[in-house]
């Protein structure tokens, strides 16, 4: 995982004081981002709501995208560390992949004003590539590419599967789905839509079928794999009716046949 980018005020002196006005500024610019909108908002108003002039916000944070990058960063690097601690103890395409679609759900859920701004007007212009911004999406979603990596490896998914095209469909796909919930257009609920996502990412459409794309033989896939075709053998087996009783009565008649 990338380290984390170094922040503008890094390069001054950092004394108690300059960190407690940094933290007072990003406080306030969360405020102002959030009431309305980055593009909107103006670096006068953030100084006003902290009381101090507006060059001296400056003199911490050359520009006001370093002041949203900043708040964003506020938003990521606990993100990314709360994934991390709980990623490492999970095992299994499906239990990574339930984790990490539920938690990228809570974040439209919990945080839906800085989601708007990430949407809405960071990441469509053309500088977010280059931006500190991207390479904390990329540490953010990279947890997915290990998933689809380490479940080729083990047998879970065919050789080839593009892992790159897996997390579009996650991201791009809760990102579509989610985006009237962020406008105020309905509620979701997120264990609910965790298990049905997850359910259409691992089946597509489809249900699963005795003649897909095998696990590697003896891998953990294989095996879950033959044990729920031996469930519904004996499922089926269990359910199914007698038969009637002039067939029963005919069997009969044929055995005491000589």
């Amino acid at each position: 995982m990338k380290p984390a980018v170094v922040s503008p005020i890094a390069a001054g002196s950092q004394t108690p004081r300059r960190m407690r006005r940094a933290a007072e500024i990003l406080a306030a610019a969360r405020e102002v981002f959030l009431d309305k909108g980055f593009e909107r908002s103006s670096v006068a108003e953030i100084a006003a709501r902290v009381g101090v002039v507006e060059g001296l916000v400056y003199t911490y944070y050359p520009t006001k995208r370093d002041l949203l990058n900043e708040v964003l960063r506020g938003m990521y690097v606990p993100l990314i560390h709360d994934i991390e601690a709980s990623f490492q103890r999970l095992h299994g395409l499906r239990s990574r992949l339930r984790f990490l679609i539920w938690r990228h759900l809570r974040v439209y859920v919990e945080e839906p004003g800085l989601s708007r701004i990430v949407l809405h007007e960071v990441r469509t212009g053309p500088e977010y590539f280059a931006s500190v911004l991207h390479d904390l999406h990329v540490q953010y979603t990279s947890f997915l590419m290990q998933t689809v990596r380490d479940a080729v490896q083990d047998g879970e998914l065919p050789p080839g599967t593009d892992a790159e095209l897996v997390r579009s469909m996650v991201y791009g796909g809760i990102e579509h789905r989610m985006w009237a919930t962020l406008f105020g257009r309905g509620v979701i609920d997120v264990e609910a839509m965790a298990d049905a996502y997850t359910a259409l990412v691992l089946h597509g459409l489809l249900p699963p079928a005795d003649d897909a794309v095998a696990p590697a033989r003896g891998s953990p896939g294989d095996v879950e794999r033959r044990l729920a075709r031996l469930e519904r053998l004996v499922a089926a087996g269990a359910e199914a009716p007698p038969p009637p009783a002039s067939k029963r009565r005919g069997r009969r008649n044929a055995a005491d046949k000589p």
